[in-house]
């Protein structure tokens, strides 16, 4: 078991999301703990702040089902081509 307890989440769906969250407040500066506690503000001047840091769902490639592991995938058709940096954009 991860130590931010990410893997005991039950849905694909909601690990995903826990996963870009994280991401998501690294990508802004801010500290995530090894716990997954995130805290502090934007900090333009930490060692990981990025910034593309706004995550736009739409760009991933695929989502998974949000009521069921097992349900159908949601495939993003991704109209246009790829887009750079994706999904983050600034």
């Amino acid at each position: 078991m991860a130590a931010n307890g990410i893997s005991t989440l039950t849905l694909k769906r909601t690990r995903q999301d826990t996963k870009l969250a994280k991401a998501t407040a690294k990508r802004e500066g801010k500290t995530v703990a090894a716990n997954g506690d995130v805290s502090g503000s934007t900090n333009t001047s930490a060692v990981a702040y990025r910034a593309r840091n706004t995550l736009t769902i739409g760009q991933l490639p695929t989502r998974y089902n949000a009521s069921s592991n097992t349900g159908a995938l949601v495939d993003n058709a991704n109209s246009g081509g790829l887009v750079t940096g994706r999904p983050w954009t600034e």
